[in-house]
């Protein structure tokens, strides 16, 4: 599937830069690990809080205040399965399958999922105590994994 994302950007609210810098590896700085920092790319934590917000069944969330561009849609071509999730996730949430004719619609309703899943997501790794980011977020996942989406 080509990614109708391409020439979009990820839009993330100020609020969350600095959970971005703390958890998204950067390439450059020697402290950068995978141990504490858990997500190679911005994108990738933005869409580990998506598949989060849809695991617990979080209604989409907006934001209105001040974002910046964390990514361009054109990343999620590095994973092509990510433009066909994100696809599905629209047409599941419509029940429409002409939405794929409106990128900028499916990726509002992405981007709402991500919004919703942010705080859980941050609020996980807020409560990992002395266990590296990593190691925390991988048995959170496990266990999550283990269980059904609440009613």
């Amino acid at each position: 599937m080509h990614n109708p994302f391409a020439g979009s950007d990820i839009m993330i609210p100020d609020d969350f830069r600095e959970h971005f810098d703390s958890f998204v590896q950067k390439k450059e700085g020697k402290s950068a690990q995978p141990i504490h920092q858990p997500f190679g790319r911005n994108i990738d934590m933005w869409f580990f809080a998506i598949c989060l917000a849809v695991k617990k069944g979080l209604t989409p969330t907006t934001h209105a205040g001040k974002s910046y561009k964390a990514a361009e849609g054109v990343v999620l071509n590095a994973d092509p399965w990510r433009p066909t999730a994100l696809t599905l996730l629209a047409i599941g949430e419509t029940g429409d399958v002409s939405i794929v004719d409106r990128p900028g619609e499916m990726l509002r309703i992405a981007s709402g999922y991500a919004m919703a899943g942010l705080p859980e997501l941050l609020a996980l790794l807020n409560e990992r105590e002395g266990d590296t980011a990593l190691d925390y977020l991988s048995e959170s996942i496990e266990g999550m994994l283990r269980t059904k989406k609440a009613a």
